[in-house]
């Protein structure tokens, strides 16, 4: 039997599709939530095997409660359910650990196959997005790598500053963190941008980020 918790944001979309999955002999859903608090809470108190959650309207939220409930309980498997194949969304989902992808139009038929593969320890991504997915896997590499090397050339000191900067205090807030006037940390921030070769601070910082700093 496979425990299963399922989460979406719309009440009576979950609870529907919660009394379909139960029905299924080796199924059981161990609960139906609309809130990542209770996801969570769900996890840390029930043996739950597969957590199915919707990855709509952007993601962001679904995916980051997915790496919270990897955090609590490592051997759970995701799975995530969208309103259609968006690469973009699938590569931050595999980044974040999920390890089926289905989407709504396909029904729940397509859904019981991923939930099929997925508990017997496999990956489960249609065939037709895995091209899609690679290359944008591939390109996110490339411009961490190229990230990474640009922010080789900086110092110590304005590996700091750029950190700082990116957190998003002021100018004068960094300053007295560093203990440095306003003045020194001007200076320090156009090098930066020279060894970046980027021109707006904004860049510098979207940079740093893809290269892991800030």
């Amino acid at each position: 039997m496979t425990r299963l918790l399922l989460a979406d944001g719309h009440r009576s979309f979950v609870e529907a599709l919660g009394m379909l999955l139960d029905s299924e002999p080796s199924l059981e859903v161990v609960a139906t939530v609309a809130e990542a608090d209770a996801a969570l809470r769900v996890v840390r108190s029930e043996p739950v095997d597969v957590a199915v959650l919707t990855v709509d309207g952007g993601g962001n939220g679904c995916l980051a409660v997915g790496r919270e409930l990897l955090a609590v309980r490592p051997q759970l498997k995701l799975v995530a359910v969208a309103a259609d194949d968006d690469v973009t969304l699938l590569a931050r989902a595999v980044r974040e650990g999920f390890r089926g992808w289905a989407t709504k139009e396909r029904g729940v038929a397509s859904l019981l196959e991923v939930l099929d593969a997925v508990v017997r320890g496999e990956t489960s991504i249609p065939p037709l997005l895995l091209t899609g997915l690679l290359a944008h896997l591939l390109q996110e590499h490339e411009q961490t790598y190229e990230a990474e090397t640009r922010l080789a050339a900086l110092t110590g000191r304005e590996r700091e500053v750029l950190k700082a900067i990116a957190s998003g205090d002021s100018r004068q807030v960094i300053a007295d963190e560093l203990a440095i006037s306003t003045n020194t940390l001007r200076t320090h921030l156009q090098s930066i941008l020279t060894k970046l070769e980027v021109h707006t601070t904004l860049a510098a910082v979207a940079l740093a980020r893809r290269g892991g700093v800030g």
